[in-house]
């Protein structure tokens, strides 16, 4: 603060001494501040604005990308994430067209022949002979969406995990967003009307849900992480069809299931809504020997009502 003050007194001497050049050279001070090269904010704010017509139309999701991917380092950001947004928008409301593309027999019945689980939109490209298979896949992929198969049909879905990149420039929020979801897209908890990944795994999803929608209550993406948490409350304590949480038999807890959820207790301790639930379901359970009963059955019903 002292060198602060001497530097402001020093500066107000030469004021005096020097006020007709200053005065000039304060009359051109303006014209070089207001150049994009002289301010980073002007720059900043450069960029955003050639982004946003690109985010405004699905057909130039290309071009986006490419465009995010080069220069969202150079905003701000608030701006980075209203981009990132802009974008999940944009990929939402491109996804039903795209959908209808490879909805098709024939695109069906060729898909059949190169999907390889895990293989970007590119690879597949390059696995086919076939010129308008290939350029479908290409286009696909270059506008920001992976395929995935279920029941036997493949259909595409955005490529969350392409969104790891933006998360050194957006609000903590978006951050933290970008990783569930990105989660999400690697790896989708369900299909066929089953779990796809263990039991451990569907509550430690649903704990992360958790502390995000406590962590940030007013974010954008708040009601969105709140769906994919009723999803996996759900799932941890009910199961899906063909990996029900009972075994439909003899009422039976799946062992792994118990195992995963006593392991689960043992290791967190923090105040948690959900850990306090499935605290409450393992001690219920526990007493009557982990078979599902009427006292289960109603505990459920009252604590997570399924549907």
């Amino acid at each position: 603060m002292k060198k602060h003050s001497i530097l402001l007194t020093a500066l107000a001497f030469l004021i005096g001494l020097q006020g007709a050049a200053l005065s000039a050279q304060a009359s051109a001070a303006p014209a070089a501040a207001s150049s994009p090269a002289a301010t980073g904010i002007s720059h900043a704010q450069a960029v955003y604005q050639a982004a946003l017509p690109l985010l405004g139309d699905s057909a130039k999701l290309p071009q986006a990308i490419k465009y995010l991917n080069s220069n969202i380092y150079a905003v701000t950001s608030y701006q980075a994430t209203v981009l990132t947004l802009k974008l999940e928008n944009v990929h939402k409301a491109g996804l039903q067209v795209w959908e209808s593309r490879f909805n098709n027999s024939a695109v069906q019945r060729k898909l059949g022949a190169i999907y390889t689980a895990g293989a970007s939109m590119a690879k597949l490209a390059e696995s086919t002979n076939d010129s308008t298979l290939r350029a479908l896949l290409k286009s696909a992929g270059e506008s920001g969406y992976k395929l995935e198969t279920a029941e036997g049909t493949f259909f595409p879905v955005i490529d969350y995990a392409a969104y790891r990149k933006y998360k050194l420039y957006v609000t903590s929020d978006i951050r933290d967003y970008i990783t569930i979801m990105a989660v999400e897209s690697d790896l989708p908890s369900s299909k066929d009307n089953g779990l796809v990944i263990g039991w451990s795994e569907v509550a430690a999803r649903a704990l992360s849900q958790e502390q995000f929608i406590r962590s940030h209550p007013k974010s954008n993406r708040t009601a969105t992480v709140r769906q994919l948490y009723t999803m996996y409350e759900t799932d941890t304590f009910y199961g899906q069809n063909n990996t029900p949480l009972f075994h439909y038999d003899n009422k039976e807890m799946d062992l792994e299931a118990q195992k995963a959820y006593s392991s689960i207790l043992t290791r967190n301790t923090g105040s948690s809504a959900f850990l306090e639930k499935l605290e409450g379901f393992m001690k219920l359970l526990k007493e009557n020997g982990y078979k599902l009963d009427e006292a289960v059955e109603n505990y459920r019903n009252a604590e997570v009502p399924a549907g």
